[in-house]
């Protein structure tokens, strides 16, 4: 495929391609699980974008890194890409989904978990367990800050979507 070779990435470093280089304790919840969070949601929106399956090059890194993603769009398009700008593709696809649900009147208050996600687990490793609504209340407002969000609306600022090459939709806010 290519010249394309590799398998089992995430032990060789493929997150660490991302900037995903500060694994976390899994009972926290702090901005740097946020910024993974944003990371791996760009990466994401950007592998859809490309309609590349998830299964192959999704966030997990088992079979294929994202710099092996960057081989395939530069052999398929012949654009000279790197990381940066195909994680900037899935910005600002998730920054223009953003503006159409806020045209369609959303925002963050409509940015919730069910009940149910806030109660502790029971049984096994993670017994006990649980996000309150604070702490998520808390991660949505550095997601937002973080993506340049507005933080009272949730909705992308207009210096966000300048920044992003996006000026043309603000009106659509």
């Amino acid at each position: 495929m290519c010249g394309i070779t590799g398998i089992n990435n995430y032990r060789s470093g493929a997150p660490a391609e991302l900037g995903l280089t500060n694994p976390q304790p899994s009972d926290v919840l702090n901005e740097e699980k946020v910024r993974f969070a944003i990371t791996t949601h760009y990466w994401n929106s950007c592998v859809d974008s490309l309609n590349i399956c998830q299964f192959v090059f999704g966030p997990a890194w088992q079979l294929f890194s994202s710099n092996q993603l960057v081989e395939v769009v530069r052999a398929v398009t012949g654009w000279d890409v790197t990381i940066e700008e195909l994680s900037r593709l899935g910005e600002r696809r998730l920054t223009m989904m953003r503006v159409f649900n806020a045209r369609e009147g959303f925002d963050c208050q409509d940015d919730t978990l069910p009940p149910k996600l806030h109660q502790a687990l029971a049984g096994g490793k993670s017994d006990g367990a649980r996000v309150t609504k604070e702490e998520i209340e808390w991660a949505k407002d550095w997601y937002y800050r973080l993506a340049g969000w507005d933080a009272n609306t949730g909705n992308p600022t207009r210096a966000k979507l300048e920044a992003l090459g996006l000026e043309w939709i603000a009106g659509e806010i």
